[in-house]
């Protein structure tokens, strides 16, 4: 695609505009899902270290929370 319309007075091509606005959004997005995606893990991480400690303590943990 160009950046150039010869079907518009002003020489904008508003469909690569549009796809432009689109493909930046989507690299923001995923950024941001990879960014939550990352802290996921470590919250479940951190949960099997405090089972872990729970179950060596001797301590049951309730399935139904």
């Amino acid at each position: 695609m160009k950046d150039n319309c010869p079907f518009s007075e002003s020489g904008k091509c508003e469909i690569w505009i549009d796809y432009q606005i689109l493909q930046y959004a989507l690299e923001e997005a995923e950024e941001l899902a990879d960014a939550n995606w990352t802290e996921i893990k470590r919250l479940y991480a951190r949960i099997d270290q405090l089972t872990a400690v729970l179950v060596d303590a001797g301590i049951t943990i309730p399935e139904d929370l």
